[in-house]
């Protein structure tokens, strides 16, 4: 990727606790990163490489009390967050 190029993300807001399914931009970079900016005690993130018939739950790379972050290092077609309203998520 030249200097002048940007990584396709996401950033934005979960509108409510219920799970969130993003459906990952098609020319995401791998590794890809997921941030999940949360102190929800049922903070979560799930994966699918099969459209979302299944998820899996990885271990998250690093995690503190108020975020999770994930490394992707495979193609992936769904990703399922779970938190609060009002948190915060990116997909880059």
């Amino acid at each position: 990727m030249s200097s002048n190029q940007t990584q396709p993300c996401i950033n934005a807001q979960l509108p409510n606790t219920t799970p969130l399914v993003i459906i990952p931009p098609q020319n995401m970079q791998i590794p890809g990163h997921i941030t999940l900016k949360s102190a929800a005690a049922g903070r979560l993130i799930e994966l699918s490489t099969d459209y979302g018939t299944e998820y899996f739950t990885p271990a998250v790379d690093i995690q503190s009390a108020t975020m999770q972050v994930l490394v992707v290092n495979a193609p992936i077609t769904n990703i399922r967050i779970t938190g609060a309203a009002g948190d915060r998520y990116l997909v880059s």
